[in-house]
């Protein structure tokens, strides 16, 4: 009687296992022949064990190029009201009520960019909450590889003997930086994009011999 969901169960897994066992870029590979997938999560609190994800955005870079044909956003239904969360976001309720199941939205992310190395502006956030979500729905919780475009700016302004202040670090700052164009802030698919701009900013200022090993000791 339960086949159907045995069945369902064990497909959802394997998802997360295909994605586990695919090899990422080895460390020095240079980050023009790298793939990325920058994104950004909107959630109704800080704390991934009783906290959820209201929508998920995503623009995938490859050889240093937005592909913008595979940006995404997601509105998730949340099994709990947003309640003052709102406020940040502008996500309410009723708009949730039509929003993708999670588990939905994540074997998508999970089947379409295994071996991509993920990108996000305060990365620990994010992979917290990516590896909490994932063990809800399928009761695993694999391993992200993140670079973080926050950190990589706070080494950037460092190395150049600048004094970091307490808001320097938020997104729309360095964008402004870096002279890059500002978003609507607390938007997953707006954050993901001008996230996916400072990295190639980034980058670029890094030289062409850039390669994975210095972004992940740039993102430490």
């Amino acid at each position: 009687m339960f086949g159907w969901l045995f069945n369902k169960n064990t497909a959802l897994g394997a998802v997360v296992d295909r994605f586990a066992k695919t090899p990422l870029p080895a460390a020095n590979t240079g980050v023009k022949q790298a793939s990325f997938l920058v994104l950004d999560l909107e959630l109704t609190g800080l704390n991934p064990k009783k906290d959820h994800i209201v929508s998920i955005g995503w623009v995938p870079i490859r050889q240093q190029e937005i592909i913008l044909s595979e940006a995404k956003h997601y509105l998730i239904a949340s099994p709990v009201s947003v309640g003052q969360s709102a406020v940040y976001h502008g996500l309410h309720d009723h708009q949730l009520k039509q929003g993708e199941e999670l588990a939905t939205v994540l074997t998508t992310l999970l089947s379409n960019y295994a071996g991509y190395v993920f990108v996000a502006h305060h990365s620990g956030l994010d992979e917290q909450f990516l590896r909490t979500a994932c063990q809800r729905c399928f009761g695993k919780m694999p391993r992200f590889k993140f670079i973080d475009t926050m950190k990589m700016e706070w080494q950037r302004l460092l190395r150049q003997g600048k004094v970091v202040k307490h808001d320097a670090l938020k997104l729309p700052n360095c964008l402004k930086r870096h002279g890059l164009p500002d978003m609507a802030n607390h938007h997953a698919l707006e954050d993901a994009y001008s996230s996916a701009l400072l990295l190639l900013s980034q980058l670029k200022l890094g030289g062409n011999n850039m390669t994975l090993s210095d972004l992940y000791l740039l993102s430490r």
